[in-house]
């Protein structure tokens, strides 16, 4: 399975999957990207730490509530 993890805080969630997979617990599974609605989320850090490849989708770059959701 790939799965892309959707953040926005510390990411304790997504360190606990990370670990999973690279002890093996959670099999045929790859994260294969993190995005976050938020820059400063040290979820990204923890992802690009993990070799993860990381995203921003800020509100702020859509013009609409219906836009940013498209993104």
């Amino acid at each position: 399975m790939r799965l892309l993890a959707l953040v926005s805080g510390g990411g304790t969630n997504l360190q606990a999957i990370i670990d999973r997979v690279a002890d093996g617990t959670i099999t045929n599974t790859e994260i294969v990207g993190v995005i976050s609605n938020k820059p400063d989320a040290f979820a990204l850090e923890r992802a690009k730490k993990a070799g993860i490849s990381t995203s921003v989708v800020s509100r702020k770059d859509h013009p609409d509530k219906e836009e940013f959701n498209k993104a």
